[in-house]
């Protein structure tokens, strides 16, 4: 889970037709919500992701659901809220289910940082606090199968491929293999590995977290800057990534 930084209202969504949709939901109880001038909103301020878990909910399987934070049954006038309206993926708008945010409040990502209340372990998300461990309890953010098993297998990968990386720059290093392809090979294969920890990728959170706590990285990282290959674009994606990355618990 990160940060979302919400956008306006879609200009579609007027105060009349709020009301209109509103009441014929009390009425009829119909999913007046599904339109798609809501959902394209909700998917443009979250990448095409599940608020929760991060999951392209472009995928099979994974599609959108409107996410009610305040939940739809409880809070009828707010069904069409723009400020309680998310973009979830099926999986976890099933699990936080009817769960009553205003009497037991967790972490809405589009007006609470998660880093604030979440750390990160193990490839398993932890509450820092009371507020984030019911956070991690309602949405269920450690389901084995479909979310930490995942975590692993992205954290795995990112770790091998470091491990090549710093493999070619020895190369470069020693002498072995000191041509302009080999040295962008490098630089280039660092920068688009460094891409999937920024919040426009899935998983993003975890991404981040394991690129930045990896000792293949700091190594990674010093040999690039003794050659004078750690630019500026490299630097900056280290200060993005570590806005994403939940903090590593200690």
């Amino acid at each position: 889970m990160i940060k979302l930084d919400r956008t306006p209202k879609p200009v579609e969504l007027t105060a009349e037709l709020q009301v209109a949709l509103t009441d014929e939901f009390k009425s009829t109880g119909k999913s007046v919500w599904n339109v798609d001038f809501i959902k394209k909103g909700l998917l443009g301020f979250s990448n095409d992701k599940c608020c929760y878990c991060e999951a392209n909910i472009n995928e099979e399987s994974k599609y959108l659901e409107v996410e009610h934070f305040n939940h739809k049954d409880t809070y009828k006038d707010e069904v069409l809220e723009w400020e309680n309206l998310l973009p979830s993926c099926k999986k976890c708008n099933g699990t936080k289910n009817d769960h009553d945010t205003k009497l037991e409040p967790i972490i809405d990502p589009s007006k609470i940082d998660p880093k604030n209340h979440l750390k990160y372990w193990r490839y398993r998300i932890k509450g820092s606090d009371e507020f984030g461990k019911l956070t991690v309890s309602v949405l269920k953010l450690n389901d084995q199968d479909r979310l930490v098993k995942k975590r692993f297998e992205i954290g795995n990968a990112i770790q091998e491929k470091l491990e090549q990386l710093n493999e070619l720059t020895d190369d470069y290093i020693s002498g072995v293999q000191t041509s302009t392809r080999r040295k962008n090979r490098v630089v280039n294969g660092t920068k688009d590995l460094m891409k999937e920890g920024l919040p426009t990728a899935i998983y993003s959170a975890t991404s981040a977290a394991v690129i930045l706590t990896d000792t293949e990285f700091e190594a990674l990282k010093s040999k690039l800057t003794s050659l004078g290959f750690w630019d500026a674009e490299l630097a900056q994606l280290e200060i993005e990534l570590n806005k994403t990355a939940l903090k590593l618990e200690k």
